[in-house]
């Protein structure tokens, strides 16, 4: 069955907070949408959401989910339930939303995000200095590599299931020649690493080295930098495209 690629970037939708705003305003000041904005539909994490018509059977199966799990879903931007439930032909969504987790704006995003859902302002100094050390990582700058994290999600449980789970089971050995990062220079950079999601809701973990024989793989003379994954569990060939210009913050490269 043939699947259509919607790519679900769109230049309006990052007016809340984008270029200089992201790159002066403290990330302490962001608020619960722009924060999502930033770990959904950003310079630095970009949606492919692939489509086809469901079949009422692959309906009926979705909508026998608990009604928590579409909700908890739903909250999280998920497809939820979309096209689900209904007998007749529908829309099966499968959406991949591939992060640049190494760049700071990513993580403090998530940090924001934990201290807002966690009451952080209204935390004594004590239990602040104690949450801050928890999540230290989401907060330090980016080390020796290139971390692309990637989430799944989709109207159709039993893809939605399989992919998570191969993703939990996967390794680097298993994703070797499943996972590139693409520079206009360099071309196809291997794999270096790989961490399988955890329950912090960060995804997972494609790691790639960030130089090569002392050059780094992407620099400001590259125009785009790329992922190509092709995804255990589903087979789809995931391939987001990142404008290196778009990743800076006052004059810097920011990945």
């Amino acid at each position: 069955m043939k699947l259509i690629r919607y790519a679900l970037i769109s230049t309006l939708w990052l007016l809340p907070l984008c270029g200089d705003d992201l790159c002066t305003k403290p990330f302490s000041e962001w608020n619960a949408k722009q924060a999502r904005k930033v770990v959904t539909d950003s310079a630095w994490s970009k949606q492919m959401t692939l489509a086809n018509a469901a079949t009422s059977a692959a309906l009926d199966e979705n909508a026998s989910m608990g009604s928590s799990e579409r909700s908890a879903r739903a909250a999280l931007g998920g497809a939820g339930e979309k096209g689900s439930g209904m007998h007749g032909e529908k829309e099966l969504f499968y959406r991949y939303t591939a992060r640049l987790f190494s760049a700071l704006p990513v993580r403090q995003a998530y940090l924001r995000l934990l201290r807002l859902d966690n009451n952080y302002d209204r935390m004594t100094a004590d239990e602040k200095q104690e949450f801050d050390a928890r999540f230290s990582s989401l907060a330090a700058e980016a080390g020796s590599d290139i971390v692309v994290s990637v989430d799944f999600d989709s109207n159709h449980r039993e893809t939605l299931m399989e992919v998570n789970r191969q993703l939990r089971q996967a390794t680097r050995d298993t994703l070797d020649q499943r996972a590139y990062l693409i520079s206009d220079r360099v071309g196809r950079v291997n794999l270096k690493d790989y961490v399988p999601p955890s329950a912090d809701g960060t995804g997972a973990k494609l790691i790639f080295p960030r130089q090569i024989n002392g050059e780094p793989v992407v620099g400001t003379q590259d125009k785009q930098v790329k992922l190509e994954f092709v995804v255990p569990g589903s087979g789809h060939k995931v391939y987001i495209v990142w404008k290196v210009a778009d990743l800076t913050c006052n004059g810097q490269l920011v990945l």
